[in-house]
């Protein structure tokens, strides 16, 4: 395999280390069938007890036009369904929530081996450099 070109874009280093990380949770997860972005989705949603469309996607970071299509797989795989409420509002289903809870604990492990391979004050320090870069 030819080397990584290290680069000394900002964006480039945060893209790189973002796909990295992903890479451990959705391995991790790969077994449920979610990928993190869909773990994310379903954990945000069950902390939300039901939300519509906007309220979901305000709370997640992500613009409607994007949740909608997020939430498409969710919806085939029937995880997720119409829930009362105001606009399109949506609940975890009965499979929704028996997957949220196989994923929950495959969650933390990848959680556990980014904290062993990064250590107490790196973690710090990632939390902080977000902080930071999310108010830019």
């Amino acid at each position: 395999m030819a080397s990584l070109y290290k680069s000394v874009c900002y964006c480039t280093n945060l893209r790189r280390s973002s796909n990295a990380i992903s890479e451990i949770y959705d391995t991790a997860l790969k077994s449920t069938g979610l990928t993190i972005a869909q773990y994310y989705l379903l954990i945000s949603l069950w902390r939300l007890g039901s939300a519509n469309i906007t309220h979901w996607a305000e709370h997640v970071g992500l613009d409607r036009s994007t949740m909608v299509r997020n939430i498409k797989p969710l919806q085939n795989r029937g995880l997720i369904e119409a829930a009362p409420g105001k606009g399109k509002t949506f609940a975890l289903s009965a499979e929704g929530r028996t997957t949220l809870n196989s994923a929950v604990p495959l969650w933390q492990e990848a959680q556990k081996q980014i904290e062993t391979a990064l250590g107490k004050d790196d973690i710090e320090a990632l939390f902080r450099i977000s902080d930071k870069l999310l108010q830019l």
